[in-house]
């Protein structure tokens, strides 16, 4: 009963956006119009690999021009070409498993069909019935998490969050995706990347609490040496009192 009503809840919030989102619905808060359909026909092109490959191309230019100088690169390309090799193979598994209806062929997002259908039917072998979760959400959000794990500067940061949910919007604008499918894909995107950052990069948390141990036995020995110091300084004074 209450795996139902959740169901049924998460359902109601993609009819929601989908009508308030959507091109066709007139409930929309996009205004439909030849200005904003190419708007987002650009955006949506973001999630489709070429910004991975153009920051690997060049990333790896500045890596070739000067191996020594920037040869912390390394590590930057292969978290971005493993976290998308990562995001992609995850993607197209889950879109054979559950074999969902794109909002373009129906209004109901509770159409999974499964492999099995897929397997059964073979007209069903088509990007009509591979709605979740949303390819070009997770390619695009598996770079973005990468790269704000990496960098910390918030002026990046805050435009590729921004690109991100644009890349989402249109997936729902342009009839692509049910909004589950986008939540879906930068929820796990972000699992992905994070996995690759630890095995690329390893677990900073740990490598910084030993820093404090060698700190800690310093400073221990320094108030060592001071109190033998000023021990023999006492004893001095005392000798000469003598």
């Amino acid at each position: 009963m209450i795996q139902l009503k959740l169901t049924n809840y998460i359902f109601s919030v993609d009819k929601f956006f989908f009508k308030h989102l959507s091109y066709t619905s007139e409930s929309s808060i996009f205004r439909h119009s030849e200005i904003t359909e190419k708007f987002f026909r650009f955006i949506t092109k973001f999630g489709e690999g070429y910004f991975e490959l153009l920051l690997t191309v060049v990333l790896l230019s500045f890596f070739l021009i000067n191996k020594k100088k920037y040869n912390y690169l390394k590590k930057y390309i292969l978290a971005v070409i493993f976290t998308l090799l990562s995001t992609q193979i995850t993607v197209n598994v889950m879109k054979v498993l559950f074999a969902r209806a794109r909002p373009s062929i129906t209004v109901n997002p509770d159409k999974f069909y499964g492999i099995m259908t897929l397997i059964k039917n073979t007209s069903y072998w088509k990007g009509s019935y591979v709605s979740f979760p949303s390819g070009h959400t997770i390619t695009i959000w598996g770079t973005i998490w990468i790269l704000s794990f990496i960098i910390k500067s918030k002026a990046i940061k805050i435009p590729l969050f921004v690109l991100g949910i644009l890349v989402g919007i249109s997936r729902i604008y342009l009839l692509r995706h049910w909004t589950t499918d986008v939540v879906t894909s930068i929820i796990l995107s972000y699992f992905i990347a994070k996995f690759v950052h630890k095995k690329i990069f390893g677990n900073r948390e740990k490598d910084t609490k030993p820093s404090f141990i060698p700190y800690y036995r310093k400073l221990k020995i320094r108030l060592i040496f001071m109190f033998l110091h000023k021990r023999r300084i006492f004893l001095k004074i005392f000798e000469m009192k003598e």
